[in-house]
């Protein structure tokens, strides 16, 4: 998946329970032709995640069902997501929330108040990277 995604051709689900922020969102990575979609809250993102299958997830922190933190560690519990790179948007600086963050899968934490080139630098830096197992110094899987 990542490291094969030319940029413009990926599946971006950008989820967050204010409308402004998610087109916000969608005009930035439409400007490179990224294709958008979206959801506003959590659990409607883990349901489309399934149904779309993403190239990245870019999922707010503070939502009223489910928090942006604990939707990434389901996320990354269940096998047929666990292999999406997930980007928490959060609106303020907390070291302890990108630990948190981190620890439930997450590749990335962005302010929503980034510049639109911070964004995209992040979006481009994240499908880019190489996740295969033998890039995360794991073995690789058998053969059958």
């Amino acid at each position: 998946m990542a490291g094969e995604t030319p940029e413009g051709s990926a599946k971006i689900l950008v989820v967050d329970d204010q409308p402004f922020f998610i087109a916000m969102i969608r005009n930035i990575l439409q400007s490179k032709s990224y294709t958008v979609l979206s959801a506003e809250s959590a659990e409607e993102g883990i349901r489309e995640a399934r149904a779309s299958r993403p190239d990245l997830i870019i999922l707010d922190v503070e939502m009223p069902d489910l928090d942006g933190i604990a939707a990434c560690a389901r996320i990354k519990k269940h096998p047929d997501l666990k292999d999406i790179p997930v980007v928490i948007l959060t609106a303020t600086v907390d070291p302890k929330l990108n630990q948190r963050a981190f620890q439930a899968g997450a590749e990335a934490t962005v302010l929503k108040a980034s510049s639109a080139d911070r964004i995209l630098n992040l979006v481009k830096a994240v499908l880019t990277t190489d996740r295969t197992p033998e890039a995360k110094g794991e073995p690789p899987p058998p053969v059958r």
